[in-house]
Parts: C-alpha cells; structure tokens; sequence
C-alpha cells in the first residue's frame, strides 16, 4: 500500500509543476504585452535611435510622460512603431 500512496503523491508534484510551469508563462507572456504602443506621431515616427527617445522622456517636457523604467538598448524592443 505504500507504493500506491507514493505513487500517488509523485503524480500530485507532477500536476503542480505542470500547473506552475503554465501561470509562470501566461505572467511571463502578459508581461512582455504589456508595454504601450508608440502614438501616431511625427516624432515617433523615426525610431531609429533611443537617444531621440531619451531627449524627451527623461526630463519633463511639456506633456511628454516620463519613462518609468530604465533605458533599454532600444524602444521598440518592447514598443511597437506606429503604422506610417
């Protein structure tokens, strides 16, 4: 009967890592879709530098929100470009 009880206990971690691998990856995948996309706008336009990017979004200027998180090596990593 122990084995059966074993048995038993190894298929319920199995279902749990099984479970935990799927939330782990529906949160990763929210994640990486989370960021907003880039508004149709002349200046994004061109987004072929992050020091455009930069200029504008690391002080306060006019309406333009600040970027809250650290510089990355470019926007549209996780920005997507507006349709021309």
């Amino acid at each position: 009967m122990a084995k059966k009880k074993i048995k038993g206990q190894i298929n319920f971690y199995k279902a749990m890592a099984i479970l935990g691998l799927l939330l782990a990856g529906v949160i990763i995948y929210g994640f990486l879709g989370s960021a907003p996309n880039l508004t149709n706008h002349p200046f994004h336009q061109d987004t072929s530098s992050e020091d455009k990017c930069l200029n504008c979004h690391m002080v306060k200027v006019d309406k333009n929100p600040i970027m809250p998180h650290r510089p990355m090596s470019n926007c549209t990593m996780c920005h997507t470009a507006p349709e021309s």
